[in-house]
């Protein structure tokens, strides 16, 4: 199939030749209609010419918009989707340091309610120890008032016995 405008590029040479055939016989013939009438269709097939040029000027320009928009539009994507990873990324540290910081607030509580527990237990130790101190005491306290009664009663059964010798005396 013939290319489109090496079709019109032809027309417009036979309508230029055309043109200056006229132009050329109305010169000659000195008919002044017939030169008119060339030079009007040399000038309709430079304008034709010119016309053309500047469909393919703002078929280029068009391309080109179209080109600078698409690129455009890349680069806003690009930037939307880099602020999207972005705010992702950053929503997935502040996760981070949520879960760390969740993390970090279990384990004091962990090591508080350790040492909590630590001093109950030494708590309870110390008063079992007071209790068996306590204890140990009172059977000391016990043996003690035992010994002191068991030299009371001596005593009185000295004092007895001396005063037997002094009356038998």
């Amino acid at each position: 199939m013939a290319d489109p405008s090496e079709s019109t590029k032809a027309t417009r040479a036979g309508q230029r030749i055309a043109g200056a055939a006229k132009q050329a016989a109305g010169a000659i013939t000195d008919n002044q209609d017939l030169r008119a009438e060339g030079e009007l269709q040399q000038e309709k097939a430079d304008a034709a010419k010119e016309a053309r040029r500047a469909d393919e000027f703002a078929a280029q320009k068009r391309e080109e918009a179209e080109a600078t928009a698409r690129e455009e539009e890349l680069r806003v994507e690009r930037e939307r989707l880099a602020a999207e990873d972005a705010a992702a990324a950053r929503e997935e540290r502040a996760e981070q340091d949520r879960q760390a910081e969740q993390q970090q607030a279990a384990r004091d509580t962990a090591v508080r309610r350790q040492a909590t527990e630590q001093v109950a237990q030494a708590r309870e130790q110390d008063l079992r120890r007071d209790e068996v101190d306590a204890v140990h005491e009172r059977a000391a306290a016990e043996g003690r008032a035992q010994d002191e009664e068991v030299r009371a009663e001596q005593a009185r059964r000295d004092a007895a016995v001396l005063e037997d010798v002094e009356e038998d005396s």
